[in-house]
């Protein structure tokens, strides 16, 4: 009996201190130490940024601040889907140049706004907080987004640009009006700029080939030729929607738009902003298939 009842106490007693024992609570992050942790950086400038800092940048650079407040919206999500795409979310350093997306310091910012610098700098900060981790994607993939500051009527399509058909990046009507710049050059500053000896008489007989877009496909001059695109770069000209004016002293050369014309145009999408277009419609217009989504930092932070 007494071995009996050892047994039972030895049993019972382990069960007891079991069920006695309090678990150890634990502590559960909040979503914004979460977010923390997910937080995405960039490389540029010799230096890494928080990716929203760095957008403020972008944006001060990229768009005018006094534009409408649905445009710096488009532009914010258009910037951050450039920047992860190219940087592949933090992993890659980006140029601070129009080789990749215009970046300005804060250094640079308070130069460039000096009294109102504290009214855009707030606008712009409310315009990429107002749009999260939103990214353009199509087929589940962030979009090259490209964008420009100005079309005249139309945008050029990735494939006049590039040669190489893109989905979203396919020609469509712009409504605003387009920037217009006129530039003189002597037959002497011509033939500097594009490396040959034409005469005068050769410019004057100069063959200007335009695409579906209305922009120069081809110039020949004489036996020879560039595409638009070379010949705008050479000129340093403004857009390849271009016409010239032949005299005696030279050429004048007059552009329509600004950049490259693929993507959104900057300038459209203010005047589309102040029509009362929301963001969502001035992307949908500019890049059309593609769709706006919540990008997912800390599922890539986690590749890394």
């Amino acid at each position: 009996m007494k071995k009996l009842l050892i047994i039972i106490l030895l049993f019972c007693i382990p069960l007891y201190f079991v069920k006695g024992l309090k678990s150890t609570p634990q502590t559960q992050e909040t979503p914004e130490a979460q977010e923390k942790q997910c937080e995405i950086y960039v490389k540029v400038n010799g230096g890494e940024i928080a990716l929203n800092e760095y957008l403020v940048g972008v944006l001060a650079g990229e768009m005018p601040a006094s534009f409408h407040e649905e445009a710096l919206k488009a532009q914010a999500i258009a910037a951050r889907t450039y920047a992860l795409r190219k940087t592949e979310y933090g992993k890659k350093e980006i140029q601070a140049t129009t080789a990749h997306q215009v970046f300005e310091t804060v250094e640079k910012r308070k130069e460039k706004w000096q009294s109102v610098f504290s009214t855009y700098e707030n606008k712009i900060e409310q315009a990429i907080e107002a749009t999260g981790n939103q990214v353009l994607t199509y087929d589940g993939e962030l979009i090259t987004a490209m964008f420009h500051a100005s079309s005249s009527k139309q945008t050029e399509s990735a494939k006049n640009y590039s040669g190489h058909d893109i989905p979203y990046l396919q020609s469509v009507s712009s409504i605003e009006e387009p920037l217009i710049e006129t530039v003189n050059f002597t037959f002497a500053q011509l033939n500097e700029k594009l490396k040959q000896k034409l005469s005068a008489d050769a410019y004057g007989n100069m063959k200007l080939a335009r695409n579906d877009t209305n922009r120069i496909e081809q110039v020949t001059i004489g036996k020879v030729g560039w595409s638009g695109r070379e010949f705008r770069e050479l000129l340093q000209l403004k857009s390849t929607d271009f016409s010239v004016k032949w005299s005696t002293k030279g050429l004048e050369v007059i552009t329509r738009g600004y950049g490259h014309g693929v993507g959104m145009s900057q300038h459209g999408a203010n005047a589309m902003a102040k029509d009362g277009t929301t963001v969502e419609g001035i992307l949908n217009n500019y890049y059309p298939g593609a769709q706006i989504e919540e990008a997912n930092y800390c599922k890539e932070v986690g590749k890394q």
